[in-house]
């Protein structure tokens, strides 16, 4: 278990067929599609085997994670350490003066709970666990300009919007336009 705060609890997604066949389930759901990889884009099982196990089986530096609100699976999340970007990428990303990077990705696969503010509480928790636990000078993540829902819940977890990605990746066959978001560890005033 990574994280436990309140009613969230956060662990790493393991390689089973029961978490595999959650993650086929969310990911088959043309809710959760269109927000996170594109209803044009579904994961069935086998699919799902094939993307997740590797990062399960630590072949990938992607860090999958299963979230649990009330002991219930309701959710995705995955981070990974940005240090070995190129110096390109470290430029699209602010990242030219700063390491110990981390990106994130997350969606709550079960609609029901959504609206809810849970979003904002595994974020959060999440957050507070890569600033305290993984020491992290920044965290980013980078929602579709349309995906105000997320947005909110970022900025309500204390990221902001520090640059404009134009195009910057497919999405049920377009190349829609991305926020880069960021948050760093409060300071100190000691």
């Amino acid at each position: 278990m990574l994280v436990h705060k309140d009613e969230i609890t956060i662990r790493l997604m393991q390689d089973n067929m029961q978490d595999y066949q959650l993650m086929a389930k969310w990911l088959t759901d043309e809710k959760v599609l269109e927000f996170y990889e594109g209803r044009d884009n579904p994961f069935p099982l086998a699919r799902i085997v094939e993307t997740y196990k590797p990062m399960v089986m630590g072949e990938d530096p992607v860090i999958p994670c299963l979230v649990y609100y009330h002991n219930t699976p309701i959710g995705y999340l995955q981070y990974f350490l940005l240090n070995n970007l190129s110096e390109t990428d470290r430029q699209m990303y602010c990242l030219e003066k700063t390491n110990n990077v981390y990106g994130i990705d997350l969606f709550i696969g079960e609609t029901n709970y959504w609206q809810k503010g849970i979003g904002t509480k595994m974020l959060s928790a999440f957050v507070n666990y890569l600033f305290e636990v993984l020491r992290a000078d920044k965290i980013v993540i980078d929602p579709h300009v349309d995906n105000i829902r997320a947005i909110r819940c970022y900025e309500k977890c204390g990221f902001v919007k520090v640059k404009l990605l134009p195009a910057h990746e497919l999405h049920e066959g377009k190349y829609p336009d991305s926020w880069l978001m960021a948050i760093e560890p409060k300071k100190s005033l000691h």
